[in-house]
């Protein structure tokens, strides 16, 4: 390894930048756990994910706790996508493994100390226990939806089920990602509405609409209107990253030959579409070859063909 090359690279530009994205994915990760503890666990909704299978656990009368559940099974997980996925992308997740359980237990500890943060002791609501789980599943999912955007933001990853899901699409390239993530979670909450003894439906639908309402939270903070993403890269190192992009995301780049206006010199240019979960995927694979190439990131209206949405007349 060139250890000249590797602290040239820790610039004061780029050590301010790894700070502030690991603020935000620290913030993020905190805010989801917020919303987990204290409004998800109270009231035992299965939104499918981690807290999910965690829930599960619960209704099958395993008294364990749920916050080192959580942390257990985020844990198998981050491991699971170490040895299938690499260290690239577990690394994207290793601070939301480590810090959300610990977050969960720091939540916890204070709402137990100061009961009135946790909606279930509201005075106001006493004795309408519908209108509590209601309001815990609103409040829950946004909480939840924009822990997940800002840790998005911060170039971080909140790992859990995704995991699965990309090891899914690794090896079954024909399952788009956004289909193994709805089967997932929507196995997850039906085998929760199975073991919960009292079969109760309406919790079930509370929970799925409080995952319903953190998906939007995070359309919103992170995505606006679309999911899919292009970005068009300026770089000697085009070849290096369309290798990477192929191997590791499973899509691929078109090279363009382009001329600089006031140059006059001839370069490539990579374009490259991919959807909201390989973002910082492939920010990581670009600064990895070229922090210097020239990149154009925009939203798309809409993506059509393989490996996005099948084209339509």
């Amino acid at each position: 390894m060139n250890l000249n090359k590797l602290f040239k690279n820790f610039t004061k530009e780029n050590t301010l930048k790894l700070i502030s994205n690991t603020l935000l994915v620290l913030l993020g990760t905190f805010i989801l756990a917020m919303g987990t503890e204290m409004f998800i666990i109270p009231q035992e909704l299965d939104t499918g994910g981690v807290s999910g299978i965690a829930i599960c656990f619960k209704y099958a009368g395993i008294e364990f706790s749920t916050e080192i559940i959580i942390g257990i099974i985020g844990w198998i997980l981050f491991f699971l996508g170490l040895i299938f996925l690499g260290w690239s992308f577990s690394a994207q997740t290793l601070i939301s493994t480590i810090t959300y359980p610990l977050f969960l237990l720091l939540i916890n500890f204070i709402c137990s100390k100061y009961s009135f943060l946790l909606i279930a002791e509201s005075q106001s609501l006493a004795g309408n226990p519908a209108l509590i789980t209601l309001l815990s599943s609103l409040f829950g999912g946004i909480l939840v939806g924009a822990g997940c955007a800002i840790t998005f933001v911060g170039g971080g990853s909140t790992g859990g089920v995704d995991i699965i899901t990309f090891i899914i699409c690794k090896y079954f390239k024909r399952i788009k990602s956004s289909a193994s993530i709805f089967i997932i979670d929507a196995i997850i909450v039906i085998l929760g509405f199975i073991i919960n003894k009292d079969h109760d439906i309406a919790l079930c639908l509370e929970g799925v609409f409080s995952a319903f309402i953190a998906a939007l939270v995070v359309d919103r903070i992170f995505v606006g209107q679309s999911d899919s993403f292009a970005a068009y890269i300026i770089t000697d190192k085009y070849q290096e990253i369309t290798d990477e992009v192929i191997n590791k995301l499973n899509r691929t780049t078109s090279i363009l030959d382009i001329e600089g206006g006031y140059t006059k010199e001839m370069k490539k240019m990579l374009i490259v579409s991919f959807t909201i979960r390989q973002y910082t995927q492939v920010m990581s694979i670009i600064t990895r070859y070229d922090r210097k190439a020239f990149t154009i990131i925009h939203r798309t209206h809409e993506i059509d063909g393989e490996g996005f949405k099948e084209l339509k007349e």
